[in-house]
């Protein structure tokens, strides 16, 4: 098994942590590129687009001020639930594996997420919508890193399941 697909499955959990859609975006978009592999739905030109759109939408609503707490069932469930179907599919070997380093990834970036977005808050005293502005940012940085870990495969490494 492959630690560089472990580590990718991790990042993954982290980005879908802070911001949900960015991972499986990202990976979608990853699969896009030559030698990144398919993955069945996500290799999808289509699917792609949609998740990059409602990645999009989740980097727009979640400066709402009514936006739901990352941390409210619903919410949190929703991130577990992508980083773990991030991290099964780049861990093409182990996929048990990889969606329980997606999930706990997840609940690490959600937790961290929350807290450092509070409290970078309080004691810069920028307002909460700057503050996550930089949490995207932190976010599509992650989630970059380890989009490319998820394609630039190591010698050996088994590639990630075709699309039939």
């Amino acid at each position: 098994m492959s630690q560089r697909s472990f580590t990718s499955a991790l990042l993954f959990g982290v980005t879908a942590g802070l911001r949900t859609m960015t991972a499986p975006a990202l990976l979608a978009l990853a699969q896009q590129q030559p030698g990144g592999g398919k993955v069945w739905l996500l290799g999808s030109r289509r699917t792609s687009q949609v998740l990059t759109l409602l990645a999009l939408g989740e980097l727009v609503f979640d400066k709402l001020p009514f936006a739901p707490s990352r941390l409210s069932p619903g919410g949190l469930s929703g991130r577990l639930l992508a980083g773990a179907m991030c991290g099964a599919a780049v861990v093409s070997e182990d996929q048990r594996a990889g969606a329980l380093l997606g999930a706990a990834g997840a609940l690490a970036g959600s937790f961290a997420g929350y807290g450092l977005r509070k409290s970078a808050g309080k004691a810069s005293g920028v307002p909460d919508a700057l503050v996550a502005l930089v949490e995207d940012g932190v976010a599509i940085g992650i989630g970059v890193v380890a989009a490319k870990m998820s394609s630039d495969r190591e010698p050996g490494a088994a590639n990630l399941p075709h699309a039939a």
